[in-house]
């Protein structure tokens, strides 16, 4: 299956969101109802600790389902998200925070989603479930 939304189109949608430009979210892998999304560390993210605060884990994860979500639907800017519910499992210490995030289906005009967001280790940071209301 060939993605509905070219990686060009992606990055332009990115760079449309203030947020996404000021945390630096670098696009990673891109299709079929998937999309990864790397968080860079920087020191404004910081809470006590030098954990990487939960805000950017939450961003990056809702940010990397509305991507992955546009490669099955196109690029409809207004899908937006209805639900997301994150567990925090461990803290990223002054480091990247990269997110996976996936399709798991497409119904009665909601999208549901699962992402997970890990270090560069590979260790499991966050868990998240969404769900997207797409534009009629």
């Amino acid at each position: 299956m060939t993605a509905a939304i070219t990686r060009a189109r992606a990055q332009e949608m990115l760079d449309e969101l203030p947020l996404v430009k000021l945390l630096g979210f670098v696009l990673g892998e891109l299709g079929d109802g998937r999309c990864t999304l790397t968080a860079p560390f920087h020191e404004i993210t910081l809470r006590p600790g030098g954990l990487v605060g939960g805000p950017v884990y939450m961003t990056l994860a809702d940010v990397a389902v509305w991507i992955a979500l546009m490669t099955i639907v196109g690029p409809k800017a207004m899908a937006v998200t209805s639900e997301l519910t994150t567990s925090f499992l461990r803290g990223a210490v002054r480091e990247d925070v990269i997110c996976e995030a996936r399709i798991a289906g497409i119904a009665g005009g909601l999208a549901h989603a699962h992402a997970e967001c890990r270090n560069a280790a590979g260790t499991l940071l966050t868990r998240h479930m969404a769900t997207y209301v797409l534009p009629a």
